[in-house]
């Protein structure tokens, strides 16, 4: 094998403070994701399309589309050998409107426009985005979810975990509450919704994940692990803001995660915490997990229609009932969610987007990579507070979610990450710390 020093320009360092992450520093999280799990997952969907090919034909067009995926899955190799060699970033050629985006982007990086140079957040979402340019430039697999399977199990995997979080929702909602009881029970399903994060199939490349037991339970021997919680700022800013503001999710990961988003939302509904909550998804497959329109309608179907708890199915039914009467809504997709930038960009690249979002009351950014995004893979101090590492992206009040899984992390107190290090020198990469931040307008 090729030295990776010479090949890639390899440091054998982490990655230093007060600079972009790249995937150039051995001892970060970015060379182990650049080097080890993008190309599993790469194999892994080459695998996939070929166990399923007759299928896929039978579905998309026949010969054509068996043919067409011939050539997909060489295309697939041929990714995963430009990323496994440096190479540099390829234009991107698309009809979905995002093309002259992504071009001016890569044409914009200079030197640094290879996978282990670029910052980790251009290169991870640029083969992502490359991914499915394969599919949008055949005739008959544009529409193929190459990580449908997936995502399916991650939510069919927890059906007894989520009958347990309806029961304790039912309970509360069944008799009247006081403000500083539905404050309280707020806060927990903000809890809830957090750890509903671990579940992600990018992390576990692509491995089946799902949710045991009952969540409501663990939430109490989990408190340790949320090393920043801003549950108190996020209430007093649903509860104290004008009931007329919407509130935007800006969603991650489809399965047991959704379904957290959406008791979230129905809570909120249901407490009149705001007249209506809106849903941010994705306009293709990305990062595997990632919730895309027809992730959310099989969804809201596979509950409404099953058969064997009736909980789900009165659930399924009462949020399509929402969605039906304008509680709830799902944004037209947006291409700024799966371009490469961060989101303090957003205003000039995305205004109508930003403008959307800055009459809101609330933005729940969900998950890790909305995070990295929201710091811009941006290796801050671990102790910058929130609000300064948003870099001046402040549309209206925001918070997120995020179960740590990439090594980089902000508000903190002074000497905690070091505390966290000495107990377990991986613990920003596991998904067994999290966080939930609130910035205010």
């Amino acid at each position: 094998m090729t030295d990776l020093t010479t090949k890639y320009n390899i440091i054998d360092e982490k990655p230093p403070f007060n600079a972009p992450l790249k995937g150039q520093y051995k001892q970060g999280f970015g060379f182990y994701t650049m080097r080890e799990r993008l190309p599993i997952i790469l194999t892994q969907v080459i695998d996939q399309l070929s166990k399923d090919k007759e299928q896929i034909a039978e579905n998309f067009g026949g010969e054509t589309a068996r043919e067409e995926l011939k050539g997909a899955i060489g295309e697939i190799s041929k990714l995963k050998y430009e990323l496994q060699t440096d190479k540099d970033f390829r234009p991107i050629r698309t009809a979905i409107g995002d093309e002259a985006v992504w071009n001016s982007f890569i044409e914009g990086l200079g030197q640094d426009n290879s996978y282990f140079s670029a910052c980790w957040l251009y290169a991870e979402t640029y083969m992502y985005r490359r991914l499915n340019n394969i599919f949008e430039n055949t005739t008959t697999l544009q529409k193929l979810d190459y990580f449908q399977q997936q995502k399916h199990k991650a939510l069919t995997n927890s059906y007894d975990a989520m009958v347990a979080v309806l029961r304790s929702i039912e309970t509360f909602n069944g008799e009247p509450k006081t403000v500083e009881e539905v404050g309280s029970f707020f806060r927990k399903l903000l809890k809830l919704n957090l750890w509903g994060n671990r579940c992600d199939l990018s992390i576990s490349a692509g491995q089946d994940v799902k949710q045991d037991g009952d969540p409501f339970s663990l939430l109490d021997s989990l408190e340790p692990c949320i090393v920043s919680d801003h549950t108190l700022d996020i209430w007093q800013c649903i509860a104290t803001a004008p009931t007329s503001g919407i509130v935007e999710i800006i969603n991650d990961n489809s399965g047991y995660e959704l379904f957290t988003d959406l008791c979230l939302a129905d809570f909120i509904v249901h407490h009149k915490l705001a007249p209506k909550v809106c849903f941010n998804v994705k306009a293709i497959p990305w990062y595997i997990s990632d919730v895309t329109p027809k992730d959310m309608q099989w969804t809201l179907d596979t509950l409404a229609e099953h058969e064997t708890q009736p909980l789900l199915a009165q659930f399924g039914t009462r949020l399509k009932d929402h969605f039906a009467s304008g509680k709830l809504e799902l944004r037209p997709v947006d291409n700024f969610w799966t371009s490469p930038y961060e989101f303090y960009r957003m205003r000039d690249i995305a205004p109508a987007l930003y403008e959307t979002l800055s009459a809101a009351k609330l933005l729940v950014f969900k998950g890790d990579l909305n995070y990295r995004k929201l710091l811009g893979d941006f290796n801050f101090p671990y102790s910058t507070p929130f609000l300064d590492a948003l870099r001046g992206f402040l549309p209206t009040n925001l918070c997120t979610l995020r179960t740590v899984k990439a090594d980089l992390i902000c508000g903190l107190p002074e000497g905690m990450a070091d505390e966290l290090t000495r107990k377990d020198a991986s613990w920003m990469v596991t998904g067994e710390y999290g966080v939930i931040q609130f910035a205010g307008k």
